[in-house]
């Protein structure tokens, strides 16, 4: 039957591939999702990794949610726990340092001392400071940015692993590619 055919589907209604995620509702690709429990006996979870990273798309997407328990609600700041897909790939340690060091740099960028400080600073200089220097958070942005694609390159990628920026996700979750 067509149905249980891998690699999309055309014409009417939904059907679901041999790993028992939903096509026909989208791009096609993997969907990211709540955690729900464990696995599916389908899914990619524990298997070596395929494809190649920024060519072919991700197998399983890994949702790391927000952990509002940790600091101020307007302070996002993520869950450390090591979710169970990622055993075998990276260890517990290496993923609740690179959480750790995520959520330091997100306190320092919304950090209400600084705010306020660069906001006294543009009005004093007629708004030009935030030009020349631009803002604590602007700073500590760009330096999520690099320290992403610093851990992607040497602790993730090799694993067939890809975290992206928060700020595609409006800052709910990070999301982790599973290759």
């Amino acid at each position: 039957m067509a149905q249980a055919e891998r690699g999309g589907s055309e014409g009417e209604g939904q059907r679901f591939d041999d790993r028992g995620t939903e096509e026909g509702s989208g791009s096609g690709g993997p969907v990211s999702r709540y955690y729900t429990g464990p696995p599916s006996k389908y899914s990619f979870f524990g298997k070596k990794q395929v494809g190649v990273i920024g060519e072919h798309l991700p197998m399983e997407i890994i949702r790391i949610e927000r952990d509002y328990s940790l600091a101020p609600s307007h302070i996002p700041q993520f869950h450390p726990t090591f979710p169970l897909e990622l055993e075998g790939r990276i260890t517990p340690t290496h993923f609740s340092e690179l959480i750790n060091d995520i959520n330091e740099l997100l306190i320092q960028a919304n950090d209400p001392g600084w705010a306020a400080l660069d906001n006294m600073l543009a009005v004093v200089t007629l708004w030009i400071s935030p030009w020349v220097l631009g803002s604590r958070y602007q700073r500590k942005s760009r330096e999520l940015v690099r320290l992403l694609a610093d851990r992607n390159r040497t602790l993730l990628n090799p694993s067939g692993l890809n975290l992206l920026h928060p700020s595609s996700k409006a800052w709910l979750y990070l999301e982790l590619e599973y290759y």
